[in-house]
């Protein structure tokens, strides 16, 4: 515990203020964790298979490409709001089977393992680039959402929980703890919302606040089921006493990408 405590105070003290200022310094923090956790799903994969030496390059190379699609470096903007192209996936998708020719020991299962680490490292990381180039307010609206969402459906569930949500996958979530995480999460939300003026809207505030609290959980047990599958306690340790980046921000990239997509394909008002 005190391990966790330490580690959780060296988080904060370093990421906290890069996150707040952003610009370049964000950017470069995002291409460290971007690199470590698709490291993290190269050993993920590697538990069960060896991964040849050009499969990890271009896998490591084609997420940052997806991270960063149509993002202008000069400017630190993006240029397009449209998530990676299918014409890029397409050609990712020719190049990890054309491995699978040349690699004997590189099935089409492996191309499949690789193809979704880039789209789910890729997009994710791309959506929580784009929501704090887009705005400070936005980007604390999601982190405090998925938080607050996290830390209640746990005390709720530690509380008054008795139908499990997914007990194959995650035994100590409950129905109830995860309602109850919601709820607090959507008021949390409509509340920052309103104080910080995110939108003129209140029922889209409230929307964005039920997808975010919605979508973090199910990322958490998306993140659950991956690494249960793999027999892995933890996805890495890069963080003492909380495990690698995709332990520690499971929740807010699918929570992310979900926020991107209501923002970009609804065209909410922020």
């Amino acid at each position: 515990m005190k391990q966790r405590v330490t580690t959780a105070g060296i988080i904060i003290a370093v990421a906290l203020p890069i996150l707040i200022y952003g610009g370049m310094p964000f950017v470069i923090l995002g291409v460290f964790l971007v690199v470590i956790a698709t490291q993290e799903m190269i050993k993920m994969r590697e538990t069960v298979a060896q991964t040849p030496i050009e499969v990890k390059i271009f896998t490591m190379i084609a997420t940052l490409s997806v991270v960063f699609y149509s993002f202008d470096f000069a400017t630190l903007s993006f240029t397009d709001n449209t998530l990676a192209s299918l014409e890029l996936m397409a050609l990712y998708l020719f190049v990890l089977l054309f491995f699978v020719v040349v690699r004997k020991s590189f099935t089409s299962l492996d191309a499949g393992y690789y193809l979704f680490t880039i789209v789910y490292i890729g997009l994710t990381f791309h959506a929580l680039l784009f929501i704090r180039i887009l705005g400070l307010d936005l980007f604390l609206f999601l982190i405090l959402i998925v938080a607050l969402t996290d830390t209640f459906a746990y005390l709720i569930g530690r509380k008054f929980g008795k139908r499990k949500l997914a007990p194959i996958i995650s035994p100590k979530k409950t129905v109830e703890g995860a309602v109850g995480g919601t709820l607090v999460g959507v008021l949390t939300g409509v509340i920052y919302g309103l104080a910080v003026n995110l939108s003129p809207n209140l029922l889209w505030i409230a929307f964005m606040s039920f997808i975010v609290a919605v979508l973090g959980q199910i990322g958490d047990l998306v993140a659950s089921s991956l690494k249960r599958e793999y027999k892995l306690k933890d996805y890495g340790n890069l963080f003492p006493g909380h495990g690698g980046v995709l332990d520690r921000l499971d929740s807010q990239l699918f929570a992310a990408l979900a926020l991107y997509l209501v923002l970009n394909l609804l065209n909410v008002v922020i």
